[in-house]
């Protein structure tokens, strides 16, 4: 898997045997860590289906989030995001979180995770796929700072993809999502010895839906009164 990303190579399918728990998958995620050369920057919190919580008992799981594959964005700019061509690629509205440094509160802004693997059909062969080959993360697009943010309610997100509305959704209590996703990760990145260190960003999980689109897409995604991103899915293969 870590060369089919280094070559920005599609695969048939998974290559070898998909983890069978929580805890070989997560070996298999630090073993490719080790392998990849590249800084964590953050880390993405993606939801378990229920269907699946019995072989991978837990709500959520977690995959790193590489300095090389996040980028900062203003509203209007459109943000080329590179995916694997005949793999699997989705863009996904999600509110980012950065962990205060020392005596710093934690700051909030609006956000898409780039969801792309090798594997086109990763999503099928379960969790334990999905965190052994970095969560299916390959981008994090950070946007506007959200002011006050943890009083903030209601907040109505929706998500565009080549002129077509794909996704809308209202977030009840941004706070509420925020924390939780960030509280998993403190715990999984306790469990495993890695620190969370200052500066780290949180990608919360899916707002409106994970948008499975091909290279060449084109998406916009609203944070009703708090901005916007537009996003371009170019080839893996020929970015920088």
């Amino acid at each position: 898997m870590i060369r089919a990303r280094r070559n920005a190579r599609a695969l048939p399918g998974f290559p070898g045997s998909v983890p069978a728990t929580l805890a070989e998958a997560y070996a298999l995620q630090s073993q490719s860590l080790a392998a990849w050369a590249g800084n964590v920057v953050g880390w993405k919190v993606g939801g378990i289906p229920p269907a699946r919580r019995e072989a991978y008992p837990a709500d959520w799981l977690v995959g790193p989030i590489f300095e090389s594959a996040r980028r900062f964005t203003q509203d209007g700019a459109v943000s080329k995001m590179p995916v694997y061509a005949g793999g699997f690629a989705a863009i996904e509205a999600e509110f980012v979180l950065r962990i205060g440094d020392d005596g710093e509160d934690d700051r909030l802004y609006i956000g898409a995770e780039i969801a792309s693997s090798p594997v086109p059909d990763l999503n099928d062969y379960g969790p334990g796929a999905i965190i052994s080959d970095f969560g299916n993360n390959n981008g994090l697009l950070v946007g506007a700072e959200v002011q006050d943010w943890r009083g903030l309610t209601d907040i109505e997100v929706v998500t565009v993809i080549d002129g077509q509305e794909i996704g809308r959704t209202t977030v009840a209590s941004v706070r509420e999502g925020v924390e939780r996703s960030a509280n998993f990760l403190r715990e999984n990145l306790a469990s495993r010895r890695i620190p969370l260190v200052p500066g780290t960003l949180v990608s919360c999980g899916a707002l409106t839906g994970v948008h499975e689109c091909p290279v060449g897409a084109v998406g916009e995604i609203e944070f009703m009164g708090l901005g916007s991103l537009k996003i371009e899915l170019v080839d893996a293969a020929g970015a920088d």
